[in-house]
C-alpha cells in the first residue's frame, strides 16, 4: 500500500475556486498514468453539480514515504 498526501486544487469557469488535501491510501499502481486515474476521484468539491460548469483541476503529490520521487509531481484534469 501507498500513503499519499494530496493537494487538489479546483477551479471553475464561473470564477470559483478551492483547495483541499486528502489523505490517500493506494494500491501499488503500474505507472504515472494509473497513478492520476487513482487519484482523479479526489477531485472536484461539489461546486457546480447539476450544472454544466467548465473545470480544471490540479492534483500535486505532497507526500509519500514509500515513493518519495512522486513528491512534488502533479497532474492537471480538465
Amino acid at each position: 500500500m501507498l500513503n499519499l498526501t494530496i493537494k487538489v486544487e479546483n477551479a471553475y469557469s464561473d470564477g470559483y475556486e478551492s483547495v483541499q488535501t486528502h489523505d490517500v491510501e493506494l494500491e501499488r499502481f503500474l505507472g504515472e498514468e494509473a497513478l492520476w486515474d487513482s487519484l482523479f476521484d479526489y477531485t472536484g468539491d461539489g461546486h457546480g453539480s447539476g450544472r454544466d460548469l467548465g473545470s480544471l483541476y490540479t492534483v500535486t503529490v505532497l507526500e509519500c514515504p514509500q515513493l518519495p520521487e512522486l513528491v512534488g509531481l502533479s497532474n492537471e484534469y480538465g
